[in-house]
């Protein structure tokens, strides 16, 4: 059952760590004296507690070990990730860990427990920039950085939409829900290694989804596309959905619930 009910008092704020060190790493990169970072840091956190009226948050970091590494067969996982880490990025961790609510998270991302919690607990807000978690229902903000504009508080559904935005250079695709997700399955995800159906940018993935009522729908629309691309199209769909699905839980035994092809 949905749950749309503006957040109040009792909102829990649930924080992407993983963005906090690296844009907090990369733009201090040059600072000498910790005690600077320590307070940008304070004030970056503190500034969502004067927006949302609440001091109940949680920050959730990525540890050690991901399930997606042993999933990426045709292409390594973040294997084109080649960047070296901020020079503060183990101290802006442990300050992390030791002097906020913050829950270290190993076994899958961060952002799988930001799904989960977001899941199990409606009246959340979850607080970051990566799109992948604007495939799951429940209350989204973004805030700015220096390449991005803030995208108020809103509500997705499991429904969700596509949207054909036109940029000052060209037309981007933002989406929310499960077609959201099945947009990802064709467009892939450079970031994060992901190789998609050849050919499939934001407005070919808009075309091909356009119009579906369902969830099958898209499932159906995004299989014809994996057919027509690739020679194993069933092990390179399941592939990219296990990499690209955001967790939502676990099952009686402790398993991760991952995508199904829907019914």
């Amino acid at each position: 059952m949905k749950d749309e009910t503006v957040p109040n008092n009792d909102t829990l704020l649930i924080i992407d760590g993983d963005l906090i060190l690296y844009q907090k790493g990369f733009k201090h990169e040059k600072t000498e004296e910790w005690w600077i970072i320590e307070a940008d840091i304070d004030r970056w956190v503190a500034e969502f507690f004067k927006k949302f009226g609440t001091y109940n948050y949680i920050i959730y970091l990525t540890g050690k070990g991901n399930f997606r590494e042993k999933s990426a067969v045709t292409h390594k996982y973040k294997g084109n990730r080649t960047k070296d880490k901020p020079r503060w990025h183990e101290d802006i961790k442990q300050y992390l860990i030791h002097m906020h609510r913050t829950k270290l998270i190993e076994g899958m991302e961060a952002d799988d427990s930001i799904a989960m919690h977001l899941t199990r607990n409606p009246n959340s807000i979850h607080i970051g920039i990566d799109k992948d978690l604007f495939q799951v229902e429940g209350w989204h903000y973004r805030y700015a950085t220096h390449n991005a504009e803030e995208i108020p508080l809103r509500y997705i559904s499991n429904e969700g939409f596509l949207e054909l935005q036109i940029g000052p250079k060209k037309k981007k695709l933002v989406g929310g829900g499960y077609p959201w997700f099945y947009a990802q399955m064709l467009m892939g995800d450079k970031t994060d290694n992901i190789v998609g159906p050849k050919g499939y940018g934001d407005v070919t993935a808009y075309n091909v989804l356009d119009g579906a009522v369902t969830e099958r729908e898209c499932y159906e629309r995004v299989k014809q596309c994996y057919e027509e691309a690739f020679e194993e199209h069933e092990l390179r769909l399941r592939e990219n959905a296990d990499l690209l699905w955001m967790v939502r839980g676990c099952d009686n035994k402790g398993e991760l619930i991952m995508w199904e092809i829907p019914e």
